[in-house]
């Protein structure tokens, strides 16, 4: 159950420069520590002074009530974070977790940015990679290396040792849960295109050679939908683009060949007659399209496939799955959501306990086992512990679903986070997108269109890191 942003209005580079704009209050701290080394953020609130001195959080006692806000989870989830609500109220008597969600969207970093600016943000929040971003470089986030150090360790170090947005490298979010990429396909087309239908591509190169070659049998079908905008990134990981510099400071795909290849591949498959000419602007869940029965490849989230089943069981009986196809080299991506709490709260105590909580090797089993019981996600924790339980990968069934589950359960133990993943979002993206596309549909060259995206993507990223 991916829930992504990568059309937003506002993204981290504008959201931080709203920020700067909106936020003119004092931003002091209650009694204000001058030798802490975490920086006081400009809000129209006091700060409590132990969020943002060198000392620890203070867990001791553990009480009253704070604000949980999630993303899209609430009429679909009730159970599962109810249950959990309920089971910390009983083991820490005398606290209150009030739940509240508000819906995942174009606009989700804009009302994010908007809370925080304001101090009504949740004590507790779910967002997403690029939220984290924006709210880290505005120190908006409470700092866990200092407040809860005894945290960490749990999660995935491929991607626990990514995530530093705060100052300092500071770690600001705890990784929650996140669901592996996968390939999957219709097998009919890819039979009658002369391809094995039992064999899904292990690589990128494969994936595009598989594309072509369908083009080219003329059965009618299409290879592949043409809104990227929710992997066109995790592809261009996949397939070995380096798309920025070691410290983030720049983008740097316009002279990658991998990043021309990939640009090139799309572009003369759409010549071919390969790629659904309204697609390319279509809804970004490929789940509808591909449930017709007419597209060789379908989306890259498990989770989807109950769309496909929902609406399409033809499809679905014909869907045939593999391992999201990387190069040589390259690991499962780590695409997923986080868990962070705000440097304004007024009760951290219970905020970073709750936090713990939830995103524990416990928790997080819990809420993967709970998606394969209802049937509602394929979702996987993001604590090393969690994924080693053989429960994850020990799925009944041969159906498609399953089979889905088992793959995804295999990769995941070896995601790592992708950074570029955190700044390519909102505006950045846009261009990203915008650019790729003239290529894609012949108006503009595969180079001219790298060159003019990391320009563009270059001069909103400066005014990220000012």
């Amino acid at each position: 159950m991916e829930r992504k942003l990568t059309n937003t209005a506002a993204i981290a580079t504008a959201a931080l420069l709203a920020l700067s704009g909106c936020m003119g209050g004092s931003g002091k701290a209650t009694n204000a520590d001058s030798s802490s080394d975490i920086p006081t953020p400009k809000v129209n609130c006091e700060i409590p002074e132990a969020n943002i001195n060198n000392k620890p959080v203070k867990s001791d006692k553990i009480e009253g009530e704070i604000t949980f806000q999630t993303q899209g989870l609430k009429g679909t989830f009730d159970d599962f974070v109810n249950k959990k609500i309920a089971d910390f109220e009983k083991l820490h008597p005398g606290t209150k977790i009030k739940w509240t969600d508000i819906p995942g969207g174009p606009d989700f970093d804009t009302t994010m940015i908007t809370q925080a600016s304001n101090c009504s943000m949740a004590d507790v929040v779910n967002i997403a990679s690029s939220t984290v971003l924006a709210l880290s470089k505005a120190n908006l986030l409470l700092n866990f290396d200092v407040k809860t150090p005894d945290v960490g360790k749990e999660f995935i170090p491929g991607v626990w040792n990514s995530v530093k947005f705060g100052a300092g490298e500071s770690h600001t979010a705890y990784p929650w849960y996140f669901g592996p990429f996968l390939t999957t396909y219709n097998k009919q087309i890819f039979e009658k295109a002369g391809l094995d239908p039992e064999k899904a591509p292990a690589t990128m190169d494969e994936y595009f050679d598989n594309a072509h070659k369908i083009a080219a049998a003329k059965t009618g079908a299409y290879s592949l939908y043409g809104n990227t905008s929710w992997y066109m990134v995790p592809q261009w990981r996949a397939i070995g683009v380096e798309m920025m510099n070691s410290d983030h400071s720049e983008f740097t795909f316009a002279k990658d060949k991998a990043a021309l290849a990939w640009v090139t591949h799309m572009a003369d498959l759409y010549k071919e007659g390969a790629i659904p000419p309204d697609s390319m602007t279509g809804d970004m869940d490929m789940s509808l399209a591909y449930g017709e029965g007419n597209l060789a490849y379908g989306t890259p989230n498990a989770s989807f496939l109950r769309n496909v089943k929902t609406n399409a069981q033809a499809t679905y009986d014909v869907t045939g799955v593999g391992k999201e196809a990387l190069n040589k080299g390259m690991k499962p991506i780590f695409d997923g959501q986080y868990l962070a709490v705000s440097v304004t709260t007024k009760n951290a105590p219970l905020a970073t306990e709750w936090a713990k909580f939830f995103t524990s090797p416990e928790a997080g089993l819990e809420w993967a086992r709970f998606g394969i019981d209802t049937g509602l996600a394929v979702v996987f924790p993001a604590t090393t512990e969690a994924l080693k339980d053989p429960s994850l990968s020990a799925v009944e069934g041969n159906g498609v679903f399953e089979q889905a589950r088992r793959l995804a359960a295999e990769e995941a133990l070896d995601a790592e986070a992708y950074i570029p993943l955190f700044y390519v979002t909102g505006a950045v993206a846009d261009s990203l997108q915008k650019n790729v596309n003239l290529a894609v549909v012949g108006e503009m060259s595969p180079q001219e269109a790298l060159d003019t995206a990391q320009a563009e993507m270059n001069k909103l990223l400066k005014k990220l890191n000012k």
